[in-house]
């Protein structure tokens, strides 16, 4: 079962790794990402940066990640599955009505790095623009738990809290 769902524009690095992983202590690190999941390359380094106390990492296009996060398999053991955007978070909690929090972290343009452009920032470093918002509202009314955090030791950012930012 998906313990958590991560927005994080780089999907996997040293703070998922350690930091996240060593929290939540999952079976299984997933990401969900077609451009990743589509370029041997960056899949394989992302496979390559899997901590020693997880049993695998996993890459999957966004669709695959729907299919399987429903399988058995996957339903019983403990997964931590990253994406790059909210939209790619929204498009799989829409479709794998199990999963029930949300972490939003900094998204990541791949031109511009971190843009902050034109965005509300949520909590310390964590931004998102309102259409966006718009997304984590109808998620949280189905009963997610969405909150901002950048890690487990800083403050945890619930929706209510940055909701306020909106009205």
């Amino acid at each position: 079962m998906v313990d958590l769902v991560r927005v994080d524009g780089r999907l996997i690095h040293g703070m998922i790794v350690v930091t996240w992983c060593g929290v939540l202590h999952p079976d299984i690190l997933a990401v969900a990402n077609d451009a990743a999941a589509n370029d041997e390359i960056h899949k394989m380094t992302l496979k390559l940066a899997k901590p020693g106390n997880v049993e695998q990492c996993l890459v999957w296009t966004l669709d695959k990640a729907v299919a399987k996060l429903q399988e058995e398999k996957f339903i019983r053991k403990k997964v931590f599955l990253t994406v790059a955007t909210v939209e790619d978070a929204y498009y799989i909690i829409k479709r794998v009505p199990t999963i029930k929090r949300l972490n939003i972290g900094p998204e990541v343009d791949g031109e511009k790095g971190r843009d902050t452009t034109g965005k509300t920032e949520i909590s310390d470093g964590v931004y998102t623009s309102t259409e966006k918002f718009v997304l984590l509202k109808e998620l949280h009314d189905d009963g997610v738990e969405v909150f901002a955090q950048i890690t487990p030791a800083m403050s945890k950012t619930d929706f209510a809290e940055f909701a306020k930012k909106f009205e």
